[in-house]
């Protein structure tokens, strides 16, 4: 058996490399590394005491009452778990990685077909189709 034969997936996977940008390879890095470090303060705050987790007593009478219960409880632990989180988050380069990331989704929106130009992107709001949170969920799923 050659070497070749050998690592033929590796050697496909690597073909396959070849059309992906720089560009795409940083931006995915970076993305996995606010991953790692948004994992390390849930294990520090996890060891520290401090996170939080919603108990509901599921025994309870009253379904709506429990079911509104657990919903404030819900949103406000992911308020105050995106208000620490985004705590030192918005620095220099946030603004502009989000107005990359904003160029990404239009970009993409053409290539769906959902608009000619991306620039038209921008002509929505206010008055977004009620199928934009769709192409959001379609973008995220592509990257």
């Amino acid at each position: 058996m050659s070497l070749l034969q050998t690592f033929k997936g590796a050697t496909l996977y690597f073909a396959e490399s070849k059309h992906i940008s720089v560009e795409a390879a940083e931006e995915d890095q970076t993305e996995e590394e606010e991953s790692l470090l948004n994992s390390f303060d849930v294990d520090d705050r996890e060891a520290a005491g401090t996170l939080r987790f919603s108990t509901t007593n599921a025994g309870e009478d009253n379904v709506k009452k429990k079911k509104l219960k657990h919903s404030m409880v819900h949103h406000n632990q992911l308020a105050s778990s995106l208000q620490a989180a985004s705590e030192g988050v918005v620095i220099g380069t946030t603004l502009s990685d989000y107005q990359r990331y904003w160029n990404q989704f239009k970009e993409f929106c053409v290539t769906i077909d959902k608009v000619q130009v991306a620039s038209e992107i921008d002509k929505l709001f206010p008055d977004l189709p009620a199928e934009f949170p769709m192409w959001i969920a379609l973008w995220i799923m592509d990257k």
